[in-house]
């Protein structure tokens, strides 16, 4: 009987044609073997296919064809076998025995939405609160105003007081926010559309990164923000150095 096997390898941070660059060369090494590269925004996906008349034997190939893949892509691989971020992220944190928190703002919650997609989310999820307005900043999260009006609401300082105040209202050894412009208007030449600021409060600290992508739609703008923040997190429960 023939084996026929799929793998997926899921990244983030990388572009379509990024991720190809790296994979140069896949061809000349893995014959037998096609690799596909597939757009599930705002993550990109690493297809390989094989058959074979014995499955061990694909498996075996497989496996190798992965290694030489994730060496090349680096720690923008989040998942090697399909899951989704959220659920990475969700098994990082069980098995570290962690808890997480969520202040939002420009994602309007669908963080928040994707953790609690994963079956079993309430192990580790404690409160997801959405603080659009920089009065609830302020009031639920202690956001200092003189933050808000020294640096406005998209500022990184502004994110990482949001991550920590959602940490400390509820007890939870992680906190993690997002503010951001996620348009069509709102942008300025110093913050345009497609701006988000991430705020992150861990047991060690706290810190605060901007990130600007392309100007996409709002709701495109709100999926890669959210996909950004997740990863913000992954890669400080892995203690993998940010590219960024």
């Amino acid at each position: 009987m023939i084996a026929e096997v799929v793998k997926t390898i899921s990244c983030c941070g990388l572009t379509k044609s990024m991720t190809a660059e790296r994979l140069s060369g896949f061809d000349s090494n893995f014959a037998d073997i096609k690799l596909g590269l597939r757009t599930k925004f705002p993550e990109i996906q690493v297809k390989l296919y094989m058959t074979g008349l014995h499955k061990a034997d694909v498996q075996k190939q497989l496996v190798s064809a992965t290694q030489w893949v994730v060496a090349r892509i680096g720690d923008y691989v989040f998942s090697e076998n399909g899951q989704a971020m959220e659920e990475v992220v969700g098994t990082l944190l069980r098995q570290q025995n962690q808890t997480l928190a969520i202040a939002e703002s420009c994602t309007g919650g669908l963080i928040s939405d994707m953790i609690t997609n994963v079956a079993g989310s309430s192990t580790y999820f404690l409160v997801g609160v959405t603080t659009y307005a920089n009065q609830a900043k302020q009031e639920i999260l202690g956001v200092s105003p003189s933050t808000l009006a020294t640096y406005g609401a998209v500022h990184e300082q502004t994110a990482k007081e949001m991550a920590d105040g959602v940490k400390r209202i509820s007890g939870a050894t992680y906190g993690l926010s997002t503010s951001g412009v996620a348009g069509p208007e709102g942008g300025t030449a110093e913050k345009p559309v497609g701006t988000v600021c991430i705020g992150l409060a861990t047991p060690r600290g706290n810190v605060g990164r901007r990130f600007t992508f392309f100007n996409y739609s709002r709701l495109r703008n709100k999926q890669i923000f959210a996909m950004t923040a997740l990863d913000f997190l992954r890669r400080d429960l892995l203690g993998i150095e940010r590219p960024y």
